[in-house]
């Protein structure tokens, strides 16, 4: 078992930098070599954690929805944290990754801890990201979008009361101090630590634009562990308003997302928990309304994070390297002063943006054609990226990027270290609407997107993402036949096959099969050169609902029956020894379904089998 273990964690490395990643967890054992049995220790990452409390201790207007009532909130339902993860050694280029318990982080604020752990600690900028949990029970950081001018249905040109204003700019301040403090706390705390991640799933987003529309199901997990298995600290994403609560709450609270931390850290004592936001950008949770649900989604969340620590997770033996490059957003239109003066007498947000506007031309300054906007990759030793975007990006953005470079081995934070606007596709921007053009002038900006920004964006990351990255990726599957590996194994992967029944279909951005159904098949050819036992491994991933199933593998006349256990999720890929088979020399079709006789309905999503010859 050892021996046939070896030859497949070699085999996976040479031929592949991501395949054996995952949608969901990935199974990739420690190295082996071909002639030796003993397994390489594992690779240490120096890693530190930290929290800090950022509940305010006075009261203060909060964030998030325009329909808030105009008083200060001046009690707490759920406290509120900032969290910190240092990944690598001093002499490594360490990186720092903050998550932040508000509606979003201002790129102010991202800069001054930025430019602070640049000089205090020789960080680069690059190697620093802040991710928002983008809650709506968070306070205000000074007027992110311009929701504090509204009074009971009617925008105003008033300013804030000026004790609302003072309140705002401490919390502000202490909240700065604070994200520096966790920093150097996380800093300070490194200390050698096993680092893997893999990816899950949670079911509780909804697209609001669209009934049954595109939502990202992604949950993607870093665990951070002590050299003895002890937990300290996991980082999840999950694309997600966090608007479980609505705007008649008036009180601070982190919706699901405090939910989830606290019931991760209650479950493994000792252990820190980082929660940020994918491309939830018109993605709000369901059900939706009460105290209860955000009980309801924060459990979803803490529950799959306890399947993923228990699954087999990809081993990260490196820092992550960072890079960053800010490009230009082009709006759509930048009205004239004859245009704003038409628009001001809306009574709408959009009037209220033009009076804004006029303001400002009056004082000389002028309105900008175009959005500054940072683009952040991690590259995690070629194995995963993390892409970085700023504000309140959209699905598509998620979907185009896991499509483009890999599902099984991208994860794209939304909500980083800027909340300049929503970022809206190409699709959006045409349909208009809230998140397309209304949000816009929310925002403080001239008109929506010109369409072309997806297009910039999706090339600015690829310009970022590593070489292994942007290699051809198949896009569909091709019947061919499998020669023999280098070491004597043979490799029946998805992109090699041919398929038989109705529903089934090759799904390139996991490379594997799915919606395979009893009665369907996935088919091969192999040039069998030897004579002898092969070991059978197939690597697999099926729901707890539909696991416990028979599959039937046929080799020639050979065949192996057997079920698959749970994996955890339709997501989370495992490899199973399925047994062994005696093989004959010669081109032999290999098929692997279902037993139509006692079975039915779903079976599994299938990746890929392995045949490795007995010594």
């Amino acid at each position: 078992m050892k021996s046939a273990l070896m030859i497949i964690s070699i085999r996976k490395s040479i031929y592949t930098l991501c395949v054996v990643l995952t949608l969901a967890t990935i199974f990739l054992p420690a190295k082996f070599s071909f002639s030796q049995e003993k397994v390489n220790k594992p690779v240490m990452v120096d890693a530190g954690v930290a929290s800090v409390d950022i509940t305010p201790e006075f009261p203060i207007r909060m964030s998030g929805y325009a329909a808030r009532l105009s008083s200060e909130a001046d009690s707490v339902l759920q406290p509120i944290s900032a969290k910190a993860l240092a990944l690598g050694s001093d002499n490594q280029h360490p990186s720092v990754l903050i998550t932040v318990d508000l509606v979003g982080i201002p790129w102010r604020i991202t800069k001054e801890v930025a430019d602070f752990l640049s000089k205090q600690k020789g960080i680069d900028p690059a190697q620093i990201a802040i991710c928002a949990s983008h809650t709506h029970g968070g306070p205000e950081v000074g007027n992110l979008i311009n929701i504090l001018q509204y009074r009971n249905g009617q925008f105003t040109d008033s300013l804030l009361a000026l004790n609302q204003l003072i309140h705002i700019t401490q919390y502000t301040e202490q909240l700065t101090q604070k994200l520096k403090e966790v920093a150097v706390a996380a800093l300070n705390n490194r200390k050698p630590a096993l680092v893997a991640w893999g990816q899950g799933q949670a079911l509780f987003a909804a697209n609001r634009r669209t009934k049954r529309g595109p939502v990202d199901v992604a949950l993607p997990m870093l665990k951070i562990s002590d050299p003895d298995g002890t937990l300290r600290g996991v980082f999840v994403n999950y694309a997600c308003h966090g608007t479980t609560l609505g705007g008649d709450v008036h009180k601070i609270h982190g919706d699901w997302i405090a939910e989830a931390h606290r019931l991760i850290e209650a479950r493994h004592p000792g252990a820190t928990a980082l929660i940020a936001l994918g491309c939830a950008g018109d993605a709000n949770p369901s059900p939706r309304g009460a105290l209860e649900h955000v009980q309801q989604h924060g459990k979803e969340i803490a529950d799959n994070v306890d399947k993923l620590l228990t699954a087999q997770l990809q081993p990260l033996n490196t820092p992550p390297v960072g890079k960053m490059k800010w490009i230009k957003l082009p709006f759509s239109k930048v009205p004239d002063v004859n245009e704003l003066i038409v628009q001001a007498k809306d009574e709408s947000v959009k009037g209220y943006y033009a009076r804004l506007a006029l303001e400002r031309l009056e004082r000389g300054e002028a309105i900008p054609p175009a959005l500054d906007y940072p683009v952040q990759v991690w590259n995690f030793d070629g194995k995963m990226a993390m892409v970085n975007l700023a504000g309140e990006v959209v699905v598509d953005y998620s979907i185009r990027l896991k499509d483009q470079y890999g599902a099984e081995c991208l994860w794209v934070n939304g909500y980083s270290n800027d909340v300049p606007c929503y970022i809206a596709s190409r699709r959006v921007i045409g349909e208009g609407g809230y998140e397309g053009e209304t949000s816009m002038y929310w925002y403080n900006k001239p008109s929506p997107f010109a369409p072309e920004v997806e297009d910039i964006i999706v090339h600015a990351a690829g310009e970022l993402m590593p070489a292994p990255f942007k290699e051809a990726r198949p896009a569909v599957n091709r019947l061919q036949t499998v020669q023999q590996e280098a070491d004597g194994s043979y490799r029946l992967v998805s992109w090699l096959a041919g398929t038989a029944g109705n529903r089934i279909k090759y799904m390139p951005e996991w490379k594997a099969f799915g919606f395979y159904n009893v009665g369907d098949q996935v088919i091969w050819k192999a040039d069998i050169v030897k004579a002898g036992k092969y070991d059978v491994y197939i690597e697999y991933s099926v729901s707890d609902k539909d696991a416990g199933k028979t599959f039937i593998l046929q080799a020639g006349s050979k065949k192996l029956k057997g079920k698959f256990e749970k994996t955890g999720s339709w997501f989370t890929y495992k490899t199973k020894k399925a047994g062994t088979l005696r093989l004959p020399a010669g081109t032999l079709d290999f098929t692997v379904g279902g037993d139509p006789a006692k079975e039915k309905g779903a079976m599994f999503d299938l990746r890929e089998v392995t045949l490795v010859p007995v010594k």
